[in-house]
């Protein structure tokens, strides 16, 4: 069993780009009202690619099976020791490619505790590519909607491939424009990095 599913690193500390401090650790079942109220915080825009479609968030027996998985890790994020969260990570071995981790982050986004946009989820897939290295995977694979520019940032920094339409995206994003180019907003793209 990879260390990463075994090893847990508590209390991680991550510095936002304002100042701001947050703390990683590894979820517990015990958790499971964190995750709720780490819904609650998050837009449906955040939710939809996250869950694919489905139901957001997962019921007391999901939560149960991912956190108890020895096949998984889950990472919450919380601000100044505080009890509310305010991101996770989810890292899963890969039933396609052993080799491989899939990751899914998220990360609130509705205001009054908005936290995109403020490096969390750039030090987060830092934090979670570090675990994937150090227990022996070789890639992470990330599944994102090709207009999720931040994750596509996210991707880029983690050394994957820069997508040229990440800046195009972003752009339109930022003035409220859905870009014209085929794809229907709602298509995933599967990005593998290399460790």
């Amino acid at each position: 069993m990879p260390p990463l599913l075994t090893d847990a690193r508590r209390n991680t500390l991550l510095v936002l780009d304002d100042g701001t401090i947050t703390y990683a650790r590894t979820a517990t079942i015990e958790d499971y009202p964190l995750l709720e109220d780490l819904h609650a915080r998050c837009s449906t825009g955040s939710l939809f690619p996250l869950y694919r479609g489905r139901r957001p968030g997962f019921s007391a027996a999901e939560w149960q099976r991912i956190v108890d998985s020895p096949l998984s890790r889950v990472l919450l994020v919380t601000a100044d020791h505080s009890d509310h969260a305010v991101a996770m990570a989810s890292v899963i071995e890969s039933s396609r490619a052993p080799e491989a981790c899939e990751v899914a982050l998220l990360v609130a986004d509705l205001p009054p505790h908005a936290y995109q946009s403020r490096g969390l989820g750039t030090r987060l897939a830092d934090l979670v590519a570090d675990l994937a290295r150090d227990a022996g995977f070789t890639s992470l694979t990330v599944t994102s909607l090709w207009t999720n520019w931040r994750m596509l940032l996210i991707v880029e920094h983690l050394g994957g491939p820069a997508l040229p339409q990440t800046s195009y995206v972003r752009n339109m994003a930022l003035l409220g424009l859905l870009p014209n180019s085929g794809l229907d907003v709602a298509d995933e793209i599967e990005l593998r990095i290399a460790l």
